[in-house]
């Protein structure tokens, strides 16, 4: 997350991350014939549902919020595949596309003004930035899953899939899909409602910030940055209509063999309507304690601590990894592998060329005694052995 946020925007909305999910979508055909496959994979989608919704609940970094966002969605694709709904989970990552790259983008607008991506350092930009604030709030309103816009269409059915194979996936699909609407709207309360708190300080000896304003008196950005933003934004209200008369199934299941398709099911009033339910409590709740503050959420982080930790450390998987894989196997186990083999292989075969020289030189050394009665008894031997051949090759 320390790239551009325009690179952030591509990677962690169209390409990069959608590589996995990509690559699980064309082998479903294997998926199909495999039951323990699925079960396996929709399970790991439903943890990493779980996992990347509560970590994004507590970061203060707006594109932390978003990354981890990120993460939470590729879950739902993931877990789509694993209850046969292989065209559902490509239609989520076809809308997710328009609504999280327009949320990047959007985060980037704010830092231009604000010189800081920290929302506690920010607060009252809807007023001074309504382009940037009218389009983030699109993005956070399809992210959560708000009809008609087009996260509700491809965040619905994955539902919809999930209630009819496993309601247990249902159970947790839904969940998420309140701390989606949550943790969304924090963020866009903290930045965008109640006072402005001053931005990020500006470094003047910093000769590599791009920062030229003043994060005092944040600004709308010029129409290069808001422009994309109002183009996104048609993206994340209407990509969604597409899957209206399951014209988007029908159009990606041509990629799949015809025996590992599965008939989809209808449309369900019950599904849509609850789902928007779910999630429109998920922004009363953000509403109630990030704007409204009815119960301060200092005071929600004191009582429950222990869990507030464990967020914030992120489940420890960063220490899990730092410690584990990145000390234990890469620093120790690979390094010292590669030690021995800069040691023995590459230095072993310098060190052996220079050791192979050295013993034919001192070999050939006696060949060269400086005395020219053995050079003529060479010079002879060698005549005669040559002509000994040449009779011996061509007999009279």
């Amino acid at each position: 997350m320390e790239g551009p946020t325009p690179v952030s925007a591509l990677i962690h909305a169209a390409t990069m991350v959608a590589a996995g999910v990509y690559l699980m979508a064309r082998f479903f055909p294997i998926l199909d014939v495999s039951a323990d496959a699925r079960e396996t994979v929709a399970w790991i989608g439903a943890a990493t549902i779980i996992v990347g919704a509560t970590i994004a609940l507590v970061q203060s970094d707006l594109k932390r919020v978003l990354a981890y966002s990120t993460i939470s969605q590729l879950g739902y694709m993931m877990l789509a595949l694993g209850v046969f709904g292989y065209a559902v989970a490509i239609f989520h990552l076809f809308t997710h596309a328009f609504f999280k790259a327009l949320l990047f983008l959007g985060s980037g607008s704010v830092n231009h003004a604000t010189n800081t991506f920290d929302m506690r350092l920010m607060g009252g930009l809807r007023t001074k930035m309504p382009i940037t604030f009218w389009t983030f709030l699109i993005g956070t309103l399809s992210l959560a899953g708000i009809f008609p816009l087009a996260g509700f269409w491809s965040k619905d059915e994955i539902l919809l899939e999930a209630w009819h194979e496993e309601r247990a996936f249902y159970v947790i699909a839904a969940v998420a899909s309140f701390l989606t609407a949550l943790y969304m709207f924090r963020a866009v309360f903290l930045t965008f409602f109640g006072d402005y708190k001053g931005g990020g300080a500006v470094d003047p000896e910093d000769e590599d910030s791009h920062f030229h304003g003043d994060p005092a008196r944040p600004h709308e950005s010029k129409w290069v940055m808001t422009l994309p933003l109002i183009v996104l934004s048609v993206g994340a209200i209407a990509a969604g209509w597409w899957s209206w008369g399951k014209e988007f199934h029908h159009f990606v299941e041509a990629a799949v063999p015809a025996e590992a398709l599965h008939a989809a099911p209808d449309f369900s009033y019950g599904i849509a309507i609850s789902s928007t339910i779910i999630a429109l409590a998920g922004i009363a709740t953000a509403w109630a304690i990030y704007h409204r503050q009815l119960v301060p959420a200092r005071e929600i982080r004191r009582t429950a601590y222990p869990i507030a930790l464990i967020l914030e450390r992120k489940f420890f998987l960063d220490d899990l990894y730092e410690r584990a894989i990145a000390t234990q196997i890469f620093q120790r186990a690979w390094n010292g592998l590669v030690e021995r083999f800069d040691r023995d292989v590459v230095d072993g075969a310098v060190n052996g060329v220079g050791w192979a020289g050295s013993q034919s030189s001192s070999v050939l050394r006696h060949i060269q005694t400086g005395q020219l009665q053995l050079y003529g008894a060479g010079l002879a031997a060698g005549v005669f052995v040559v002509t000994i051949i040449v009779f011996i090759a061509n007999p009279l």
